[in-house]
């Protein structure tokens, strides 16, 4: 219930993105690249949602620390850092983190100054983060609420490849979270959570024709040179859609089960989630 609500809200957004950009003076086709970037992946807060879903515990050392904010110089190290301090920040508040979501607020609002983005967010909005810091519903809404006014502001200033950019980072940043839970600590739920992220094929596909669009930027292109070893074990995942059982109750009812499978080895997953781990590594050093 409460992705579907996220993802209504989003839809909302999307829809006041597009009558702002309508309302500029540039190539129809770069509007829709900018849709195409909002719809590529999920929001922050729905990929940790999925993320707790799937029974993770939280783990805060697999978070970027916020001190190292200063450390990114480059507008897309900023963007793509955004990205993961909006997931880090998501993640954070659905395991009702107080202390640490008035820290990576700080570490997010430090970027939004360096990427020029300070009149996408209302102060009082912060304000409202701080004051509703116990309340997981209000903290989560307004999270969503700054990262949509964030990319709507860089969409409506054609800065497409910085959209790009922080959304390329949350996923990373998700998916990092995702497969630094698989392991000993975490091995009743590790079938799950290694189904989690080979789910996420289809949303990498998405976001690699995305790419595919804007590839003549030189950031771009960037990107999609650090995604290529990632790109190329993705492809090679096959997802099967297991046929339906359909059970009929004693009281008339029916119940329709389904399931998929896939052919990715032990050993494929390992690489998978060793490029993960090096993506997200480039992406927060210095």
């Amino acid at each position: 219930m409460c992705s579907s609500c996220s993802t209504c809200s989003r839809q909302h957004k999307i829809e006041e993105i597009t009558i702002d950009l309508s309302d500029l003076a540039i190539d129809s086709s770069y509007i829709n690249i900018a849709q195409n970037v909002f719809y590529a992946l999920p929001t922050p807060i729905e990929l940790s949602m999925l993320i707790k879903s799937s029974g993770i515990i939280y783990q805060s050392e697999l978070l970027n620390d916020p001190a190292n904010v200063s450390k990114y110089l480059t507008t897309q190290k900023m963007a793509l850092n955004f990205g993961v301090y909006v997931t880090d920040l998501t993640y954070a508040g659905l395991f009702e983190q107080s202390q640490k979501v008035l820290y990576y607020k700080q570490a997010i609002l430090q970027l939004t100054d360096g990427l020029g983005l300070q009149s996408a967010i209302d102060p009082d909005v912060m304000k409202q983060l701080e004051a509703n810091i116990n309340d997981k519903a209000a903290v989560l809404r307004i999270i969503s609420d700054i990262y949509a006014s964030c990319t709507a502001s860089l969409n409506e200033d054609d800065r497409y490849f910085l959209t790009l950019s922080m959304l390329v980072g949350g996923w990373i940043e998700g998916m990092y979270i995702a497969v630094g839970a698989t392991g000993e600590n975490q091995s009743s739920i590790e079938d799950r959570i290694i189904q989690l992220v080979i789910d996420q094929k289809f949303t990498f596909e998405l976001l690699w024709q995305v790419m595919s669009d804007l590839e003549n930027i030189p950031e771009v292109s960037d990107l999609m040179r650090s995604l290529t070893e990632l790109a190329h074990w993705f492809e090679q995942i096959d997802i099967y859609q297991e046929p339906n059982d359909v059970t009929v109750a004693s009281d008339g009812s029916t119940s329709i089960a389904s399931s998929s499978n896939n052919n990715v080895t032990p050993e494929a997953f390992a690489i998978i989630k060793e490029q993960i781990q090096i993506l997200r590594q480039n992406i927060t050093k210095s």
